[in-house]
């Protein structure tokens, strides 16, 4: 059986040879991530594909779309929604490995043999061969960045992160969220056109994480939060999908 790593590093070097932009793939994983719906993530990059010269001039960014429509369908149809944002993840990590280091110099380096991910933060892709960390999560205290960025330094442990609560009663969970009218101040996980992808603080984002649409920020402008800073915000509604909490968010008002 093909674990998620092998599956990751062929779609990678495919990505790689398509010269699929790891910024346009990357958009792709914050609406996958967002929705958690592996039919609705092939259905927006169908309309990308179809219609999305009413929006975007360059036939490049259109092509880059199209081909990471066609590699998704091979490498990603049929995992299980979890299963496929951890792939689609680990998968982008690379491209941007490959993109920086050339090839003679990954000769002995490259995947499976150098990575051993650990249980990611984010994803929470579990297989019967293993389970595949989120590129995305942030690192433990003390790891370079180097090691973030190079698969070959991957960490290997399983530990939980130690901003993650303690295992706990459904009741003292949501003592914690923050609810409607709050305002609280969490790390950008992830940025698209659509939305902005909001840490919850003293959560993983595979039990709370907060969502910020375009359509609440001013001139619909997500570019102007980056992915590790903190935003403050205010929650405008508080919704649940299967086991998640989501919080549906909006810029907070200036403090007076």
């Amino acid at each position: 059986m093909t674990t998620l790593i092998e599956r990751a590093s062929a779609l990678a070097r495919d990505l790689h040879d398509a010269r699929v932009d790891h910024n346009e793939a990357q958009k792709a994983l914050a609406y996958l991530r967002i929705n958690r719906d592996g039919q609705a993530y092939f259905a927006y990059l169908q309309a990308i594909v179809q219609n999305g010269r009413v929006v975007i001039r360059s036939n490049q960014t259109i092509g880059y779309y199209r081909n990471l429509l066609e590699l998704s369908r091979r490498h990603l149809r049929n995992l299980p929604p979890e299963d496929m944002t951890a792939t689609l993840a680990w998968a982008i990590r690379l491209l941007r490995y490959y993109e920086e280091v050339s090839e003679a110099e990954r000769q002995g380096l490259d995947i499976p043999l150098a990575v051993a991910p650990s249980a990611p933060q984010d994803d929470a892709a579990r297989t019967s061969a293993g389970s595949v960390r989120s590129p995305e999560q942030p690192a433990a205290s003390g790891e370079s960045s180097e090691a973030r960025h190079d698969p070959a330094r991957a960490p290997t442990d399983s530990t939980a992160s130690p901003g993650q609560p303690a295992a706990s009663g459904e009741s003292s969970i949501h003592q914690k969220i923050p609810q409607k009218g709050e305002v609280f101040r969490g790390k950008v996980l992830e940025v698209g056109e659509d939305a902005v992808m909001i840490q919850v603080y003293d959560f993983d984002a595979d039990q709370v994480v907060g969502v910020m649409r375009a359509e609440t920020i001013a001139g619909n402008d997500t570019s102007r939060y980056q992915e590790g800073n903190n935003a403050r915000v205010e929650v405008i509604d508080v919704r649940k999908k299967n086991a998640r909490t989501i919080l549906e968010l909006k810029p907070a008002p200036r403090k007076k």
